[in-house]
């Protein structure tokens, strides 16, 4: 963030709860905030002003900026619901938009034990994810994906990547784009 537009985000929070920040103050703020981005920042000073009485402290700032853990765990959970209504658990699957939901998953037993729970289970399921999720977006450690039934069966019985494009499949089961398995039927020439 340009640190012009921070200064002015800062005199507007100011301005808005009469409060003048030392010059060690705003040093701190922006230390901890500059590497937002100025939209964010900006947009954040607006919703502040209209929603609090007193100036913000850095952490509420953050907050206005980033959103609600809780409420980024519940979507978080939603996406992965709505990933396992979608492929199910024979499919491999990745989650690039909340990254942090693969290693929560994991935490939780895999992917395919948590496909295999019942409807008895699922409200502490959820409640389990949205605890852990926030955990292990904090360690910013997230496997690439969760492997699905088909590539562990298939992996067990030593199928490779190549030897399942000659079934027009990937190694997870999934369909492969028929030129890419004209493309290896003429490298086996």
């Amino acid at each position: 963030m340009d640190k012009k537009l921070f200064l002015t985000c800062i005199n507007s929070l100011e301005s808005a709860f009469g409060e003048e920040l030392s010059k060690n103050r705003i040093k701190i703020y922006w230390e901890i905030l500059g590497n937002y981005n100025e939209k964010d920042m900006k947009n954040a000073t607006i919703k502040l002003i209209r929603e609090l009485k007193f100036f913000p402290k850095i952490s509420e700032i953050i907050e206005a900026i980033e959103g609600d853990p809780e409420d980024e765990a519940e979507l978080a959970y939603l996406e992965f619901r709505e990933k396992l209504d979608d492929e199910g658990s024979y499919l491999s699957v990745s989650f690039p938009k909340h990254p942090a939901i693969g290693a929560t998953i994991e935490a939780l037993g895999g992917w395919i034990k948590v496909s295999d729970t019942s409807k008895e289970e699922e409200k502490w399921l959820r409640k389990d994810f949205i605890k852990l999720y926030n955990i292990m977006k904090k360690r910013n450690e997230y496997p690439d994906k969760l492997v699905g039934r088909f590539e562990i069966e298939n992996s067990n019985k030593g199928y490779t990547e190549k030897t399942m494009l000659g079934y027009g499949r990937y190694l997870d089961g999934e369909k492969v784009d028929r030129k890419l398995i004209e493309d290896y039927k003429k490298g086996e020439e």
